[in-house]
């Protein structure tokens, strides 16, 4: 379906089924998009910010996100909130 080929243009995990890999989540949440993330867990958008400029990846943690956070959503590789937002 040529819906999916988005899907298959964002990074995703080898082999999810593996025990390496099973071990190494830590967290697991409903997908706002298609992907996986990896990087340094940060909890603001400062923070998120001085992060990319020092080229570190990292993966913005949040309660829930708001307009505010919209640089460090850019800066991040990824989002993980408990609520959603925005």
């Amino acid at each position: 379906e040529p819906g999916h080929l988005d899907q298959l243009l964002h990074p995703q995990f080898k082999d999810q089924k593996s025990p390496t890999y099973k071990d190494a989540v830590i967290a697991h949440g409903l997908a706002a998009s298609p992907g996986a993330a990896v990087g340094q867990i940060v909890f603001g958008s400062e923070e998120a910010e001085e992060m990319a400029k020092q080229g570190v990846k990292c993966i913005m943690v949040r309660q829930e996100t708001s307009p505010d956070d919209v640089s460090g959503m850019h800066a991040s590789e990824g989002i993980l909130t408990c609520k959603g937002g925005m």
